[in-house]
Parts: structure tokens; C-alpha cells; sequence
């Protein structure tokens, strides 16, 4: 997180120091997008929603906004090809952008009418670009021509291309295994290249690699001479990847931006490459009842349980984190007549900040959800959000409870904890003294031994028991209940 926080800084330093940037894409005419505009605020971002949404059409818009310097360059009539049945469907498209030169900001734009054009004439900006679509993925031995280059008959023929010291740690790091070298060679009757890896047990063709490790090779291989200021773009970054490679791949990459100031842009289905991300990194492409929309800064939770068809509940719930969810849920104990119904009938998703509740509140108020939604704010955003439901209180719901049980003494936390009461009681007072509200629970955790989870968890069953005021519940849950049972109607 610290890491992240520096690349953050560096960034929003005026970006200063990203000389190069696409600061935002609008799309009209192109698979379905209308007018709607990506913004990034970030220099590593992921790109998440359901197949056919439209994340790769961002993706390819992305590589034709420059003169490519990194080989040929990407043109709109490559990567939106029109075909006899698809003509019609990019009449009058159009791709525009503001980007980042120097220190001053320009507005390009791509125009199809017969043929695409692009303005401003003759002025289209240059930089390094790369773009790794999904074919990248495609075993070597089922690549077109590597058949014979795979023949002992065949002799290495060329200078080796090797990954320095540090390319190979970073490699070892992601794949969590020892590489001893990695290098790439042409034989004597073909100049495509192979890659080779050396473990402890000898080298290795790309013929005999796992996936992961042969998709992985080539990427390394382009990163280790990238230069800076350059623009990446890897379509589904995940593809043949473990989940641990996935997480280590995203610190990589971020580890990178921040070195090279490189603008990265990723489409993702994973979990585990939105968790490496922060908020403000995540951008969601949705389908709206009446068109396509983008959110941005969604909980990885909410992104990828969009594109999950498990559930089918009657309602859904928005709340901020799993914090307020776990909150909510033990307020809701207390209608015992309606808990069971509500556990059958809701699902509760944490989205992410209170500015995402308020605009899925926003957007279910409008009927532009396609399915019935309350959206709950915590206390302290009340004032800010007044249309929302609210949690009790005035405070973060860490703040709250953590204080009006002090106020009691604590009182039966050891024994619901298991702990002797002197450790414990000063284990959650040093807590309070972490600046942030929501490491608190993290803090007590790791004292104890226990997950975050597991302490809020115990924390908000108590507070509600001993703290939460009978009236204030009751006003909480015919509130709750009042927009349920209209939303069942509708």
C-alpha cells in the first residue's frame, strides 16, 4: 500500500512527471457506446465488466490516440474493421481524446465517415506503444510456423536476447519459482524467436513451459527495454496466470509505472488483479436498463459479483465496505419477524466509497438499475448523502462503536474474545490511536490473532446488544423495511 500511495503522489503532483497521458477516451457509434467518456486517475488502471460490455473497444481506442514510436503504429480501421455486416453499425463513429503533452493539454479526435480521418491534421502525437491483446496467450507449439523450428535438427543461429539479473528476480517473483536465466534465440532456418528459461533442473523451450511461465516470458521480455513515458495495453492481464502470479504481476507493473512513469491500462475479470489496485484505479463498465454506463471506484466485491449470475435476490443492498455490512446485518437481528425473509430476499454488496452508494442510489431512484436497490450510507455521510439510507450514528462506524464501548468498560469483551481483559482492553485502546478509523479492527486482529473480520464482527454484535438504542433501531429498520416492501411492489 505504501508503494501505491507514492506512485498516487508522484501522480496527482500536477503529473508533473507523467509527460505522456491519456486523461480520458469518449466513444460514440462503436459497439454500442454512445457519447460516454473513460477518465483516468490513475496511471495503472483496470478495466472491468461482463464479455461483450465493451472493454476492449476502450482498449484498442486507447493504442490509436499516438504515432506508434515502438513499431507500427494502431489505426481505427484496423482494430474496428467494417465488414459487410457490420458497416451500419459504425456509421458516423467517432473516437476523442485529451491527452497529456508536456505541459500542455490537447483534444484528438478519430471521425469515420467513408474512411476514418483524424484531427488535428498531420499532428497526431508520438510515444511508445504497445498493445498485448488475447492472442499473446496462444501456446508457442500452436503458433503458425514454430513446427519446424522445433526440430534437433536444428541449429541456434544469432545473438541470444537475455533477461538481465533484476528482469529474472522480478520473473522469479511473479511466478514464485527460481529461475537460474531467461533468454530468447532464432534457429538456423526461421528468424521467430524462442524462449528459454533455466531452472535447477536445466533449460527449458517455450515448447515445454507451462502457460503461465510462456505468456509471462514474452511480457518480460518487452518490459525489461520499455522505455519511459510509454503507454501499455494487456487485454485480459490475467489469462494463464495463478491467482498469486496475477496479485505479484499487478505490484510489478505498479513497481514499474512508478520507475518509468508508464501509463498502464489493463481489462481484467479477476478478483485478485482488482484487489492489487486501489479505488480510484478501477473502472467498471455497466449495462444500464436504457445503455451502457462507467462507474469508477467500485469495491472489487461489487465489480466482479456484477458479471456472477449466482445470485437472484429480490433486492439488492449498497453499503460501503464489509464494515457497514456486517453492522447492517446485526441491526437487521432485530427484526426478528423478518430477519429469516431478509436473508432469503436481499443481497448485501459493499461497493466501495460513500460517493459510489450515492450514485447507485442515484441511479436506482432513476430506474436505470436493472434490478431493485437500496443503497445505506454510513453515519458520518448523512449530511452529504440525505436521500440515502443511513446507518445509526454520526460517526464512521468504527469510531462509534469502538468509543460507546469503551464508555461501558468494554464490557464482556474478554469473554467473548477469549482473552484476559488487561491485554485486551489496551490492545483496543492502542487501536483507537491508529490515525485511520478502519485499521483499528486490523490492529486488534493482528494483537490477537484473529481476522479483522472475526473483531468487527464481535465489536458490532456487542455494540448493538449493549449500545444501540431501542428507538433509534426501530426508526433504522421501519425506515429499512418501508423501502423494501415498496420495491417488492414495483
Amino acid at each position: 500500500m505504501r508503494s501505491i500511495e507514492t506512485l498516487r503522489q508522484q501522480f496527482r503532483q500536477g503529473n508533473g512527471e507523467w509527460q505522456l497521458f491519456i486523461k480520458s477516451i469518449k466513444i460514440s457509434n462503436i459497439h454500442g457506446w454512445q457519447g460516454q467518456e473513460i477518465i483516468f486517475n490513475f496511471p495503472v488502471v483496470a478495466v472491468v465488466g461482463e464479455n461483450g460490455i465493451g472493454k476492449s473497444t476502450f482498449l484498442k481506442a486507447a493504442v490509436c490516440a499516438y504515432n506508434n514510436q515502438a513499431g507500427k503504429s494502431f489505426y481505427p480501421s484496423k482494430m474496428f474493421m467494417s465488414t459487410q455486416w457490420d458497416e451500419k453499425a459504425l456509421s458516423n463513429a467517432s473516437i476523442e481524446y485529451k491527452v497529456k503533452h508536456g505541459e500542455t493539454e490537447r483534444i484528438l479526435k478519430w471521425k469515420k465517415t467513408r474512411d476514418w480521418g483524424f484531427s488535428p491534421k498531420g499532428k497526431k502525437p508520438k510515444r511508445h506503444t504497445y498493445f498485448l491483446d488475447i492472442s499473446r496467450t496462444l501456446p508457442l507449439d500452436a503458433t503458425a510456423g514454430y513446427a519446424k523450428i522445433a526440430m534437433t535438427s536444428n541449429a541456434e543461429a544469432g545473438n541470444a536476447y537475455t533477461l538481465n539479473e533484476q528482469s529474472c528476480k522480478d520473473l522469479s517473483f511473479v511466478l514464485g519459482q527460481a529461475y537460474q536465466s531467461a533468454r530468447f534465440t532464432k534457429t538456423n532456418i526461421n528468424a521467430k524467436e524462442v524462449g528459454l528459461l533455466t531452472k535447477n533442473y536445466g533449460e527449458i523451450s517455450q515448447f515445454h513451459q507451462g502457460a503461465g511461465e510462456d505468456t509471462i516470458l514474452d511480457l518480460f521480455k518487452l518490459l525489461q527495454e520499455i522505455p519511459p513515458q510509454s503507454l501499455l495495453v494487456i487485454d485480459e492481464v490475467e489469462n494463464s496466470l495463478h491467482p498469486k502470479a496475477q496479485r505479484r504481476l499487478v505490484r510489478y507493473l505498479l513497481d514499474l509505472a512508478r520507475r518509468k512513469k508508464l501509463q498502464i491500462i489493463l481489462s481484467t475479470h479477476s478478483p485478485f488483479v482488482l484487489e492489487e489496485l486501489p479505488p480510484d484505479a478501477r473502472i467498471m463498465l455497466v449495462r444500464f436498463s436504457d445503455r451502457k454506463g462507467i462507474m469508477y471506484g467500485v469495491s472489487s466485491q461489487y465489480a466482479l459479483s456484477t458479471i456472477d449470475d449466482k445470485e437472484h435476490p429480490e433486492v439488492y443492498i449498497y453499503v460501503e465496505d464489509a464494515e457497514a455490512k456486517i453492522l447492517f446485518l446485526e441491526i437487521l437481528k432485530k427484526n426478528t419477524a423478518k430477519y429469516e425473509e431478509y436473508l432469503q430476499k436481499i443481497s448485501i454488496q459493499a461497493v466501495g466509497s460513500c460517493d459510489i452508494v450515492e450514485t447507485l442510489n442515484k441511479l436506482a431512484k432513476a430506474n436505470r438499475m436493472p434490478y431493485p436497490s437500496i443503497a445505506i450510507v454510513d453515519g458520518d455521510c448523512h449530511k452529504r448523502y440525505p436521500d440515502c439510507l443511513c446507518l445509526p450514528g454520526t460517526t464512521a462506524p468504527e469510531k462509534m462503536v469502538f468509543e460507546d464501548l469503551k464508555k461501558l468498560g468494554w464490557k464482556h469483551l474478554d469473554e467473548r474474545f477469549g482473552i484476559g481483559a488487561g491485554h485486551l482492553f489496551q490492545y483496543l485502546e492502542d487501536a483507537m490511536l491508529q490515525q485511520d478509523v478502519h485499521e483499528w479492527t486490523t490492529y486488534v486482529g493482528d494483537k490477537i490473532h484473529k481476522n479483522k473480520e472475526s473483531v468487527w464482527t464481535i465489536m458490532a454484535e456487542e455494540w448493538c446488544k449493549q449500545c444501540l438504542n431501542e428507538q433509534v433501531a426501530n426508526e433504522f429498520l421501519e425506515e429499512f423495511n418501508s423501502r423494501y416492501q415498496s420495491l417488492k411492489k414495483k
